[in-house]
């Protein structure tokens, strides 16, 4: 092969792997809801590969199924989520996201996720609303 051949060759090996770097910024760049249904069948913990667990820091947080009953009982206390339940909590950097989920049909189907309750894994306190905004996919905090 000549030095130009080599030298189209590199060029598009960079071009097709700017192109993944760039496709998997955007693909994590943030939840957009679009009436999808998310399968609620355990009650698992997810835990975000970047953040690291020991067992001493376990020992002070609370678990899943309490971030679970905290977000539900705050979701109770509110008319604004009388249409929604609590889902399976996912933990990421000590705070857990429970999804909110709607119960029955109305703005969205039912079993859609509307937004999630963050929960701090340690103190076990609502820290408030994570929903998107419908438009641009960015995460709203109330």
């Amino acid at each position: 092969m000549n030095t130009r051949n080599i030298i189209i060759l590199l060029v598009l090996i960079v071009l097709v792997l700017g192109s993944l770097v760039a496709y998997l910024l955007i693909k994590d760049s943030g939840p957009v809801l679009n009436n999808n249904t998310i399968n609620q069948t355990n009650n698992t913990t997810n835990t975000s590969p970047e953040t690291p667990r020991t067992e001493e820091s376990q020992e002070n947080m609370i678990s899943a199924s309490e971030a679970q009953k905290t977000a539900s009982n705050y979701m109770a206390s509110s008319s604004n989520f009388n249409n929604l339940r609590a889902g399976n909590p996912s933990l990421k950097s000590g705070v857990y996201y429970v999804p909110m989920i709607t119960i029955a049909e109305a703005q969205h189907a039912a079993g859609t996720m509307v937004g999630n309750v963050r929960v701090d894994a340690y103190s076990g306190k609502v820290l408030g609303i994570q929903s998107w905004n419908i438009d641009t996919g960015e995460s709203i905090y109330e």
